[in-house]
């Protein structure tokens, strides 16, 4: 899991913003729009993640998911191969909100979030625009609102056709509704390593060597305006990569979090979330 933390702007508090709405999927987000929940926040600092879910089929799996993630600090986590079937948004019994779509195939694959019950009534809108990009807007201010778009990407053994057409799903969800602010976070399998010929939306502080997977996602950032928020913030090894192999001989950092803005104070991995994930 790779959480970012950011000190401002803060969330005030404030009455529910009403309205959800999926644009795909069986039903969509309807499940969400009869919601009279009413409840207040004022954050100094807001905690995203994403997380390489691997599986959250069953209900078992996300009570074992909540179950985790009580161990952090958290508002919005960002799932990749949810493999959950359809598309909804459901309250949980502990309040927090679950969304996610199906990937193409139900045993793999898929998108979600999980929203922390104090932002619930935050939410502007949730969705997807494909199986494999889903996003949701946040009020934040009485002006501004944030977006936080969740990607799962193709694995090397599908084309790059595949990848082209998920940046531009991409750039869909990022210009389908205007925010002051956009974050961009998932699992996006590229390695992107550190800043070469003079980038500036890369860091210094990335690991491994760029593949031409990690090519494409520069190129989308530098075409976007995104900045690599992974790579500016120097950390050992072991807070770095995001994935191991089976017998961990193999470890790279292929999750990332970029945003519009450089918003955060920190990025980091964080290895404390165990519920079978090779992430």
């Amino acid at each position: 899991m790779i959480r970012a933390t950011n000190r401002q702007p803060p969330v005030p508090s404030g009455p529910a913003i009403p309205g959800y709405g999926g644009e795909h999927g069986n039903g969509g987000a309807g499940g969400a729009k009869n919601l009279r929940w009413r409840f207040g926040c004022h954050l100094r600092r807001l905690d995203l993640a994403t997380y390489k879910a691997r599986t959250q089929r069953t209900d078992e799996k996300i009570v074992e998911l909540e179950k985790e993630i009580d161990k952090l600090r958290w508002h919005i986590i960002g799932l990749s191969e949810v493999r959950r079937e359809g598309e909804d948004t459901v309250i949980l019994e502990s309040d927090n909100l679950l969304y996610h779509r199906e990937g193409d195939h139900l045993s793999q694959g898929g998108v979600g979030f999980i929203v922390h019950k104090s932002l619930v009534n935050n939410i502007v809108k949730i969705g997807s625009v494909s199986t494999s990009v889903a996003y949701l807007i946040l009020r934040i201010t009485k002006r501004y609102s944030l977006k936080v778009i969740q990607v799962y990407a193709p694995t090397l053994a599908h084309p790059d056709e595949e990848v082209e057409e998920m940046y531009e799903d991409i750039s869909r969800a990022m210009h389908s509704s205007k925010t002051r602010y956009t974050v961009l976070m998932g699992d996006f399998n590229a390695n992107l390593a550190t800043r070469e010929n003079g980038e500036l939306k890369v860091g210094k502080f990335g690991i491994g060597q760029r593949n031409p997977r990690g090519q494409q996602l520069v190129n989308f950032m530098e075409k976007e305006g995104l900045f690599m928020m992974n790579s500016f913030f120097e950390k050992r090894p072991h807070r770095k990569w995001t994935w191991s192999s089976a017998e961990g001989s193999t470890k790279n950092e292929i999750d990332f979090i970029m945003t519009t803005r450089r918003l955060f104070s920190d990025v980091s991995m964080i290895a404390r979330v165990k519920t079978g994930s090779d992430h």
